[in-house]
């Protein structure tokens, strides 16, 4: 949020005190030393980091416009600030080019809890919980989502 109330001046943007605890564990000093390390890879993070690392990164974006750029850029070593596995991803579908994780502690145990094939069991019925909501959620829950994708 920050990071857009940043760049978008001209829109009143209100935050919650609050954030993703996995980018909110980087610092600046993580993006000094990693630098150190790999002194000719542009730093690439998320926008949810700190504004503190976002200020001193080369690139803030998404995680698709993180890879994007990676993908698209001639250089050939990256350090990644999002969660940890983009930097595998990466790795996996540039294996030409390096990459190196801003920090260790950029893992996300939620985004860790389910795997594609727990999806893939779940469509074919063997395995999950449904989840039942009443109708009021629903509407509420689907304003929003309909909105973002309205917004595109």
């Amino acid at each position: 949020g920050d990071y857009v109330k940043r760049n978008c001046p001209d829109k009143n943007v209100m935050l919650l005190d609050g954030g993703c605890p996995v980018h909110a564990r980087v610092s600046a000093v993580d993006v000094e030393n990693a630098r150190k390390l790999h002194p000719n890879a542009p730093v690439l993070v998320h926008p949810e980091c700190k504004p503190s690392v976002t200020a001193l990164a080369d690139f803030a974006g998404s995680t698709a416009d993180i890879m994007r750029f990676a993908k698209e850029s001639d250089s050939s070593e990256f350090i990644i600030g999002t969660e940890i596995s983009i930097a595998d991803h990466l790795a996996y579908e540039c294996p030409n080019k390096r990459f190196y994780p801003l920090s260790k502690e950029l893992i996300c145990s939620d985004m860790k809890a389910t795997t594609l094939i727990d999806v893939y069991n779940c469509l074919c019925g063997n395995g999950g919980e449904e989840i039942l909501l009443d109708e009021q959620t629903v509407k509420t829950a689907r304003a929003c989502i309909d909105r973002m994708l309205e917004l595109g």
